[in-house]
Formats: structure tokens, C-alpha cells, sequence
């Protein structure tokens, strides 16, 4: 694929997640994407074939774009890079959370999104575990234990906050409420 055919691709992946976010999966259509992305539907039918290819598309491209911006992101200290994954989890307008929670409910569905989002979920733990064993390792952490085991249980804190942010609950637009308890579950420094 030549890279402005790649570009018309990624923009219409991200005209898809935007309609997923504002419509949800089930209401996205052809020619919502379409018109969000500014493409006619023969291009949509030529690069996916069906909605349903779409649609997993579009939440293959959201995870990893959004995998990539925290990594791009991450410098410091294990807790300067692990407050910066919380920030980015918690700062998310409610978009990116919606198609998070869409990409849920396709995955409870559909087995083979479902392993594909495992997947992705495991790249985020990866993350986490990395993060928290440096932080272990240098004294930055004071909790003992697994990094894998301590990462699920940060993974479940970020979790936690999908559905209100997603809701736009006005009680966590504070950063610090999972600062906090980051912090506690890991005796930060």
C-alpha cells in the first residue's frame, strides 16, 4: 500500500473511532464513517469488505495508537512514567474510553476480537510490570511482590476508571485519584 493510500487508511480508521465513539458499534454505519472521514463508501467496501471488518479495524488502530502515544511518551523515573500513563488514562476525554468499552462489549461476543484484545490488554500489563519492576528494583517502589501480579492490579485501577470517565463522571477529572492510588498499592516513594 503506497503511503497516501496508508493515510487515507489511518484517517479512516480514525473517522471510524470517532463515530464508534459518538454512535457505539452497533449504530456505526458505512456512510457515517464515510462522512466522517470524508471517503465514499466504495473505498470503506474496498479496504474492509464488511462493516464488521471495520469495525475491528478501527479498534485494532484506536489500541495500538494509543499504546504508542503512552510509550512515546514515557521518561523519568519508574514513577514519573507510571504518573504519566495514569495521566494519559485519566486526562482521555470520554472518546477514547467509548471506543475502549465498545471494543469490550465486541470482544464478550466475538472470539476472534476477543483474542486479538487480550492480546492488546497484555501489552498494556507488559507495560505496567516493566515500569513497576524497574521501580522495584531501584528502590522507587516499596511494595514486594510479582510486577506481573502488581501490574493486574494497576491495570484493574486504570480500569476502573473506563466507564466514568466514559461517562464524563465530573468526580474524576482529577488525575490524582488514581495517582493516589497508584501510590498506596505500590508504597511509592
Amino acid at each position: 500500500m503506497g503511503r497516501r493510500a496508508g493515510r487515507r487508511r489511518q484517517d479512516v480508521l480514525e473517522g471510524a473511532a470517532r463515530v464508534i465513539a459518538e454512535r457505539g458499534a452497533e449504530a456505526t454505519r458505512f456512510a457515517d464513517v464515510a462522512e466522517a472521514s470524508g471517503v465514499p463508501i466504495s473505498t470503506l467496501q474496498y479496504y474492509f469488505g464488511n462493516r464488521e471488518d471495520l469495525l475491528v479495524a478501527a479498534f485494532r488502530h484506536s489500541a495500538a495508537t494509543d499504546l504508542a502515544v503512552v510509550r512515546q511518551g514515557l521518561r523519568g523515573t519508574p514513577w514519573e512514567r507510571l504518573l504519566h500513563i495514569a495521566h494519559h488514562v485519566a486526562g482521555e476525554e470520554g472518546g477514547g474510553w467509548r471506543v475502549w468499552v465498545e471494543s469490550w462489549r465486541w470482544a464478550l461476543r466475538d472470539a476472534e476480537w476477543r483474542g486479538e484484545f487480550l492480546r492488546d490488554y497484555a501489552a498494556w500489563r507488559a507495560l505496567l510490570a516493566e515500569v513497576i519492576g524497574e521501580g522495584i528494583a531501584d528502590g522507587s517502589f516499596g511494595a514486594d511482590g510479582d510486577p506481573d501480579r502488581l501490574a493486574s492490579q494497576a491495570l484493574a485501577l486504570l480500569d476502573g476508571l473506563g466507564m466514568p470517565l466514559a461517562l464524563a463522571d465530573p468526580a474524576l477529572k482529577d488525575p490524582d485519584v488514581l495517582a493516589d492510588a497508584l501510590r498506596r498499592l505500590l508504597s511509592a516513594r
